[in-house]
């Protein structure tokens, strides 16, 4: 996939759209945005003059007094944008603009009118024309009311940020302006997913099901309720719709396949529904960081972030877009790199780009890379706990055992309530402890999440520990609801399929192992799992093309897999193919100094051959290579496992010798 482009942003303009966003997102408690868009501000380098760069208080109509600010900053209209290179036209990912849409593009093509992104901030440039237009007077509208509701507002605000949500609720129940909604309905969202993970009951108990947000639903309808197109004019309260479809339950499929046309969802896919809202949402609010992952999430492949790409704004946000939806669905590369070497030339010093190059690297499993930018990231910004556990998953699987108890000890002074650190532990205190101590490590994955039961790391590596102590049972939950947090984890998939295959299921273990490969295509150890799993069902055929696949994905010098394929092919009778794999071990073993011991059964195997195709030549025509096999037989003889048999061998090739003299 080729990498995105966007066109350098005017720094001044810049550091304006990100002080506004900080604040905006801060505003409606919306805090890891926040953050996000206050660390790129951070990271922009000085500039001459900063009188340009105050936050813009809209006023009224008329030159009145401040209003209370919700507009955003002047941005360009999607038609200014560039287009991006290489990415499919839009003919090939719509299908039909009839009844309901049903595909990425199509729906998406719906949200790509400019009177559904108008409004924010090209409304903001409409306002500065001599005439108003019905959109902009709906805008000034919403200020006022904003303005008249400020006070309960900030009342509500502060029990938000208290977490009291249904008191924050409540306050704002009779407001209609377009902040107080949002928070109203934020607050509600809120208090629906805390009493959803209160429902659950004790993690992985009888009643740990995964209870959907009991408020979702009536919010929607609360909001089909409200002044047609407003919703469409406020990029947060888009970006709330979207969170209130992702939460709802999912349709359980109909017997006749009908559904009550009544219903505002019938025939439609959520998923895609939400996708098109949250496309529309950072059109008019761009630097909400929050809603660009829900998008990631929502993306199930590369097919489906090509599609995306074209309808996103060109934003630098975009760019950091691009690089985390990559690495979600497992197509990291070095384009990567090139992107990230572009967001760096516009915030120099990121320590959000320095995180996302490791990650990259993590992710094509260069670890020595890896361990190299999250060390000096820990260096620069060592309070930052953000991707911590990955880097504590690098020295694990680098054998950096002293490494790995000095950043679980530093960061459990610094902060032991988050669910990183918390998985931190749990992954040093497993590394450490011998087999009879992997509880420990459970008892910390558990208080990951208890803190933050969507926390996908803890899940899988609860699973990898039930998996060491035999709780087959309680390892396949943890991986169910791995996969329930992201389908797209490749390591759940296999975490079940290597519990299946323990259990004695293969049928079981094959279809998981299906999973992790289709997501992880040019991962050698999927392939040879899944190679396995073929063979303990004798389809050796599968096997065979399973182990080719692991064999392209493979690094240079590992035999193994050339002498498995050489093996099944033997097994098939296919000798020709079979010495060809056989003699790829040889040399990829003599390439790599392995012992004699390793190899003496290739060597064997090979001498063999040669002697049976002299045998079947029986004087006539082209037999075997005998000189090879001699060389061959003579290496095992060092090989006191092997060397009886190789003496055996020997004398009946010192038979057809004196047979072809």
């Amino acid at each position: 996939m080729s990498h995105p482009t966007i066109p350098q942003p005017d720094p001044a303009a810049l550091r304006l759209e990100l002080r506004t966003a900080t604040q905006e997102c801060m505003d409606r408690a919306l805090n890891s945005s926040a953050k996000w868009a206050a660390e790129l501000l951070s990271a922009l380098p000085p500039t001459p003059s900063t009188s340009r760069d105050a936050l813009p208080h809209s006023t009224a109509p008329g030159g009145s007094a401040p209003l209370f600010r919700t507009s955003t900053p002047v941005r360009h209209p999607p038609s200014t944008r560039q287009s991006l290179p290489g990415l499919p036209p839009m003919s090939s990912i719509a299908h039909g603009m009839g009844g309901h849409r049903d595909s990425l593009g199509s729906v998406l093509e719906m949200g790509s009118s400019p009177a559904h992104v108008m409004g924010g901030a090209a409304g903001e440039e409409r306002m500065e024309e001599d005439h108003w237009t019905p959109e902009d007077e709906a805008a000034a509208e919403g200020r006022r009311q904003d303005e008249e509701e400020r006070d309960m507002y900030l009342l509500a605000l502060s029990y938000e940020r208290t977490h009291e949500h249904m008191r924050a609720a409540h306050v704002l129940r009779d407001c209609t302006g377009p902040k107080a909604r949002w928070l109203r309905g934020y607050a509600k969202y809120l208090a629906g997913e805390k009493r959803a993970q209160e429902e659950n009951g004790e993690l992985l108990g009888v009643k740990d099901k995964g209870v959907p947000n009991p408020f979702a639903q009536e919010l929607l309808s609360e909001m089909a309720t409200w002044e047609p197109g407003f919703i469409e004019r406020d990029g947060w309260l888009l970006f709330l719709k979207a969170l209130l479809l992702l939460s709802l339950p999912p349709l359980a499929p109909s017997p006749t396949g009908l559904r009550d046309p009544s219903s505002s969802l019938a025939g439609l896919d959520v998923r895609l529904l939400a996708m098109d809202t949250l496309v529309s949402s950072v059109k008019l609010q761009p630097y909400n960081w929050t809603a660009w992952l829900k998008i990631a999430s929502c993306i199930e492949g590369p097919e489906e972030l090509e599609a995306t790409l074209k309808f996103l704004p060109q934003v630098p946000t975009f760019l950091f877009f691009f690089v985390h939806a990559t690495l979600e669905i497992h197509a990291a590369g070095d384009n990567l790199h090139s992107v990230l070497d572009n967001l760096e030339a516009i915030f120099p010093g990121s320590s959000t780009i320095a995180g996302m190059r490791g990650l990259v690297h993590y992710h094509v499993r260069e670890f020595d890379e890896a361990t190299a930018f999250f060390t000096s990231l820990q260096q620069t910004d060592p309070y930052r706990v953000e991707d911590i556990d990955i880097f504590s998953n690098i020295l694990y699987v680098s054998e950096k055992r002293a490494e790995l108890a000095m950043l679980a000890q530093e960061y459990t002074k610094m902060d032991r309530s988050r669910p990183e650190v918390c998985c931190l532990v749990g992954a040093s205190s497993n590394y450490y402890s011998l087999r009879r101590e992997h509880e420990k490590a459970i008892i910390y994955f558990r208080r990951a999440l208890k803190l933050d039961r969507g926390y996908l790391s803890a899940w899988t590596l609860m699973g990898h520990e039930y998996v060491e102590i035999k709780n087959t049972n309680a390892a396949i939950a943890s991986y169910r609801r791995a996969v329930d947090v992201n389908r797209k984890d490749y390591r759940a998939w296999y975490g079940l399929g290597q519990t299946y295959e323990l259990l004695g299921e293969p049928f079981y273990a094959l279809n998981y192992y299906q999973k992790a490969t289709a997501l992880r295509p040019y991962d050698a150890r999927m392939w040879s799992a899944l190679a396995i799993c073929y063979e303990k069902l004798k389809r050796v055929p599968d096997a065979i093309k399973a182990y080719q696949r692991a064999l392209v994905s493979s690094e240079p010098g590992e035999n193994d897999t050339s002498l498995r394929i050489g093996r099944l092919y033997a097994l098939l009778g296919n000798s020709r193919a079979a010495a060809q794999y056989h003699r790829r071990a040889l040399y990829e073993g003599l390439k790599t100094d392995a012992s004699k011991a390793e190899l003496s059964k290739i060597w064997l195997w090979l001498a063999r051959w040669e002697m049976g195709r002299e045998k079947e030549a029986g004087g006539q025509g082209e037999g075997g290579d005998l000189r090879l096999a001699e060389e061959y037989l003579g290496e095992v003889m060092s090989v006191q496992e092997d060397k009886e048999e190789a003496k055996a061998l020997m004398k009946e090739l010192n038979v057809l010798l004196l047979n072809r003299e």
